[in-house]
């Protein structure tokens, strides 16, 4: 409080906020100040103070006597700024206070969202506010501000003194606290609510009473975890399985043997407790009409609803509808009839609508029509007329007879393509021309593989006839020699994706089972029979109807892999461990499964192939779809045919006639096979007549490139080779029996046990 005057520190202040009313000095006018402590102030009307009029523009000319004389006034405006602080008084100089501002200016409600037009001196007097809500939300985040003209309902406005933020929630929060038992006391806040300040002086117990966490504790507080099992006795007999615990049991889970829903099947193994058990197989009760079986998958009893009170069929007693579709056969066609089920009534006469597919004589043009029998018999009428101007071709004229014939029932007319394509077929019979047939490409609904096999057909003919033969060998041929448990695989070699893409549709129509493996620009296929194996309903290069034979189709280097680089373990025993494979040739071949005892593994080296052959216990040659022909003995590809050279020493045959006599094994991995496999490029695997007779007669036909150093103790000068002549070098394949597949005579262990 401002202090007028003198005023002591021990004395008190107190204002009672009214006009002070006490005479003034001048004994003339009271002091209009509020309650104050101290002595008055001066008149404020004595002559010493008031030396002008009271606009303050004119000075007084005559001097005033006392604090009562009047002051005079002038005739100039008065000019004062207005309580308003913006607007002068317009009026002449006066005395007193100047009049209220009248000018009319905008006051804008506290949101600023509205105005109105006001003399200025009610803007000071009264607060405008608009009827608009503010709809924010409030510090909360949960509710929202409906105070009507909000000063903070701007994005960013702030409050202009004062205590009052209408965007503090005032509702109580309320919500449960952790403890679950007492509520929140806050008002309405974000985020989560301060833990529960109780605190608990009883024993916390389990359901049995058996665990127990002594006072005291905080409020919330979860009870002990018990180790027990539960002592309440299960309704089934059997005894608990969980632990202690509050509230209802959980569903026994002891293995029982159960009766399913519908009453069909038996189910082994079934918790106890499981209830509602389906076998998801087919109810097959009878329904209320009489006529069908419940479709549904296995349900609880009854299969129909009851029936209502007002249901005519059970008033008269009468079969009541199930519901189902009828599905019994139509008097007029071989459909069905599709009406709901009607077990009072008969069939319906109504008109089939079940499409067919007729076609003209030829069976080239084809068209889908509904079956169209039953119903009407009066000819022909607009729906079917409808159809009919719909169709490629007019239908064939039929016999009158005053029977209408169903549209289902009806052929179309042949037009001049049609006769064409029957003087080509009755020119080809009689020159016995069996065209390509293009038809058997298109199979099943997949149009881009028959689009894919089409072209390549059309390009390379032979090619997919030689993939075609090698499916037809796989599933129609006989290998010979073999006893009928082994398995027919082929591999084929490094191709291109579209080529292999060809090759996995021609697999898929005879059934075969197809793997690829290896990486770009090297990867093959290999394919082998399973039991599903089928020949397809139409085979390449065959007439239909006509017998196929299938043989042995010949190795081309453009289809089929090279046999010198694919080891074959076929019929692998349980405990078969082929991790010597893996661990000393991983890189260099790659493995492919073919089932879970049979594999292959092609190699990029046949040195390196030869190798893993003689040191895999369970490795065998390969045999694929494709032979050799019987006269290439004399081709640089038939690795399995060797012809006999004269002048090149022959091996011994005292000790083991199975070891060859070479001076020591070459190294695989240098790819030196000149010592063993001869030097002219042409007769790489050939050998002496000695050597034909060991590739013949074992059944591992690698052992003939097996080194003394490997199998025997021999010293180096018995085994060292005889030197080579021109003679030798140049002596053909002539004087060598040509072989076209090599078999074992008699199957044992080990052969140089045996021979020895």
């Amino acid at each position: 409080m401002e202090l007028k005057g003198n005023l002591s520190e021990k004395d008190g202040v107190f204002s009672c906020s009214e006009a002070c009313s006490h005479m003034l000095s001048c004994g003339n006018h009271a002091c209009q100040d509020i309650c104050h402590p101290g002595p008055c102030g001066e008149c404020e009307l004595m002559p010493g103070k008031v030396t002008a009029c009271h606009c303050g523009k004119t000075r007084l000319l005559e001097k005033r006597a006392s604090c009562l004389d009047p002051i005079p006034t002038c005739d100039k405006v008065c000019d004062k700024k207005l309580p308003c602080g913006v607007h002068r008084c317009k009026v002449t100089c006066h005395e007193g206070d100047c009049p209220p501002c009248v000018v009319r200016v905008e006051q804008r409600c506290r949101c600023g969202s509205s105005g109105q037009m006001v003399e200025c001196y009610k803007v000071l007097e009264e607060e405008f506010r608009c009827n608009k809500p503010c709809g924010r939300k409030k510090n909360c985040g949960r509710h929202r501000c409906s105070e009507c003209c909000c000063p903070l309902s701007k994005p960013l406005a702030r409050l202009e003194g004062g205590n009052w933020d209408p965007h503090l929630c005032q509702i109580p929060c309320g919500k449960k606290l952790r403890c679950g038992q007492h509520g929140c006391q806050l008002l309405c806040h974000s985020g989560h609510c301060p833990p529960c300040l109780e605190t608990i002086f009883n024993d916390l117990t389990c359901a049995c009473g058996r665990t127990s966490i002594p006072p005291p504790l905080p409020c919330g507080t979860p009870t002990p975890s018990c180790p027990h099992q539960c002592l309440v006795p299960q309704p089934c007999g059997h005894p608990a399985t969980h632990q202690c615990h509050f509230g209802d049991c959980p569903p026994c889970v002891v293995p029982v043997m159960r009766e399913c829903i519908g009453g069909h099947v038996v189910l082994r193994n079934i918790p106890c407790g499981s209830k509602d058990i389906r076998c998801n197989q087919p109810c097959g009760k009878n329904r209320q009409c009489g006529m069908h079986a419940c479709n549904r998958s296995c349900h609880p009893s009854p299969c129909d609803p009851p029936p209502a009170n007002g249901d005519a069929s059970s008033s008269t007693g009468g079969r009541a509808s199930c519901g189902q579709v009828c599905g019994a056969p139509r008097r007029e066609c071989k459909h069905t009839c599709t009406a709901p089920c009607h077990p009072s009534s008969p069939c319906p006469d109504l008109r089939c609508e079940f499409p067919m597919t007729i076609a003209c004589s030829c069976g080239r043009i084809t068209a889908t029509v509904p079956c169209g029998a039953g119903g009407t018999a009066n000819g022909d009428n607009m729906f079917e007329v409808s159809i009919i101007q719909k169709l490629p071709m007019p239908l064939q004229p039929v016999e009158s007879d005053g029977r209408r014939v169903p549209l289902g029932q009806r052929k179309l007319s042949c037009d001049e393509d049609c006769a064409k394509m029957e003087r080509k077929r009755v020119l080809a019979e009689a020159f016995d021309i069996t065209p390509p047939n293009l038809d058997a490409l298109h199979f099943g609904e997949n149009s881009n593989a028959s689009d894919l096999l089409s072209d390549l057909f059309r390009r390379e003919p032979k090619w997919v006839m030689a993939i075609e033969e090698r499916c037809k060998f796989l599933v129609l041929g006989k290998t010979r020699g073999n006893s009928s448990g082994n398995l027919k695989v082929h591999v084929f070699c490094h191709m291109t994706k579209d080529k292999r893409d060809a090759i996995r549709v021609i697999a898929d129509r005879w059934k075969l089972s197809v793997q690829a493996a290896g990486w770009e620009p090297k990867r093959f296929i290999t394919i082998h029979p399973t039991p599903k194996s089928k020949a397809p309903a139409r085979i390449l290069g065959s007439k239909p109807g006509v017998f196929v034979a299938a043989s042995h189709p010949f190795f081309d280097p453009l289809v089929d892999m090279d046999p010198r680089l694919v080891v074959a373990m076929l019929d692998l025993p349980r405990d078969a461990d082929v991790s010597a494979l893996v661990l000393r040739f991983g890189g260099e071949c790659e493995l492919v499964w073919l089932n879970d005892k049979n594999a292959v593994a092609v190699f990029n080296d046949p040195a390196r192939a030869a190798t893993a052959l003689r040191r895999l216990d369970y490795g065998s040659a390969y045999q694929g779809a494709a032979v050799f022909l019987p006269s290439s003995s004399a081709q640089p590809g038939n690795v399995w045919v060797a012809g006999q050279k004269d002048g090149v020493a022959a091996t011994k045959s005292s000790a083991n006639p199975w070891k060859k006599a070479t001076a020591s094994e070459p190294d695989p991995s240098s790819g030196d096979w000149t010592g063993v496999l001869g030097q002219a490029p042409g007769s790489v695997w050939r050998r002496g007549g000695d050597t034909v007779a060991q590739v013949m007669g074992t059944s591992n036909r690698w052992n003939a490139l097996e080194s003394d150093a490997a199998t025997s103790s021999r010293p180096v000068e018995e085994s060292k080779p005889a030197p080579r002549t021109d003679a030798v070098s140049s002596a053909g394949p002539s004087t060598a029996p040509p072989v076209s597949k090599m078999q074992p005579e008699v199957e044992v262990d080990d052969w140089e046990e045996a021979c020895e």
